[in-house]
């Protein structure tokens, strides 16, 4: 029994031999690369997949060839890449040019020549005392001044008007006779508050004698320099009420006996007032506005602007001497003599 089972084994055994030989493979011969003949085992992650188990194709990646920016695009032949520029600087453009600003053309001046002249004496303080035609409280002329500046008046002086400037659309001169001290006292104070400009023909006599009511040099110069006071002449002291009155010639008197008496007398009281005010005398009121045609020539040679009493407006197209005056009194307001 054991002779015959051996065999048997034997055979077995070659048998199971020759089936494993043939499921690893031949053999390799000695020399040979081992790794060219060796399965590559599989891997265990069943989540990797290798290109064969998708059938995805891998990229080419060769040189100059790119995948496609978007998995829709159909791939193409393989475009050149340029070399990139610098970015060219932005181009300025040049602003717009503003236009030149529209200006106004001042409007043509007035052609004025109609001059209201106001004709004021002595100030005091407010009073219920009735007052003489030639005396005004000093709120009287506050109103008369704040009308004025309401109605668009503005004052001159006689200087203005003998450089020839325009009249201005609404023109006013204001006149004071005499030389009272209340012109510096009352009414100067109310001018530089107004700004309002006035001009005072000074009877030089009583400054030089220094009557208590009238002014004194100092005054004047002060009110001078301030710009808004020119001071004239009223003469010098032929301001009297007795015969004969101002400058008027007597009946008997020749033309070179009136030229001896008047003329000096006028001369000094221009030399005096520039003498001790320092300024240029231009204006001339004619005492109690009475006028004498023997003075004619030589008030003009030696003033260039003059006034009387005669009432009414002025116009200046008809010369710059004996322009007529509104006298103000306390009887009627200034608006009863300027529009």
């Amino acid at each position: 029994m054991k002779r015959r089972f051996i065999p048997i084994l034997a055979a077995l055994t070659c048998v199971l031999l020759l089936a494993g030989c043939q499921k690893a493979g031949p053999s390799p011969l000695p020399g040979s690369d081992v790794s060219s003949s060796v399965p590559i085992p599989e891997t265990e992650d069943t989540d990797q997949s290798t290109p064969s188990d998708t059938g995805d194709t891998l990229p080419d990646l060769s040189v100059n060839q790119f995948p496609s920016s978007s998995p829709d695009e159909p791939e193409g032949p393989a475009v050149p890449v340029e070399p990139s520029m610098p970015d060219e600087p932005p181009v300025q453009e040049e602003p717009a040019e503003t236009p030149p600003p529209v200006v106004e053309e001042p409007a043509p001046p007035v052609d004025n020549h109609t001059l209201y002249i106001l004709m004021y004496h002595h100030f005091v303080p407010d009073t219920d005392e009735e007052l003489n035609d030639w005396t005004l409280t000093e709120s009287r002329f506050r109103e008369d001044l704040q009308w004025l500046a309401d109605n668009g008046y503005t004052t001159v002086l006689p200087r203005e008007l003998a450089a020839g400037e325009p009249l201005p659309e609404k023109a006013v001169m204001l006149t004071f006779d005499d030389g009272y001290a209340s012109n510096y006292q009352i009414a100067y104070p109310l001018l530089q508050e107004f700004q309002a400009k006035a001009a005072i023909a000074m009877i030089v006599r009583r400054t030089v004698d220094a009557k208590p009511d009238f002014l004194t040099w100092e005054m004047c110069r002060e009110m001078a320099q301030s710009g808004l006071v020119e001071f004239g002449s009223h003469t010098y002291d032929s301001h009297k009420e007795a015969d004969p009155r101002g400058i008027l010639h007597i009946k008997e008197e020749t033309p070179e006996e009136y030229a001896q008496r008047i003329f000096p007398d006028l001369q000094a009281s221009i030399d005096l007032i520039e003498e001790n005010v320092g300024i240029e005398v231009d204006y001339f009121a004619y005492p109690h506005g009475q006028t004498d045609s023997w003075s004619d020539a030589y008030l003009t040679e030696h003033f260039s602007v003059s006034v009387t009493t005669r009432h009414g407006a002025a116009d200046i197209r008809k010369g710059l001497y004996q322009m007529p005056r509104h006298n103000i009194t306390m009887r009627a307001p200034v608006s009863q003599y300027l529009p």
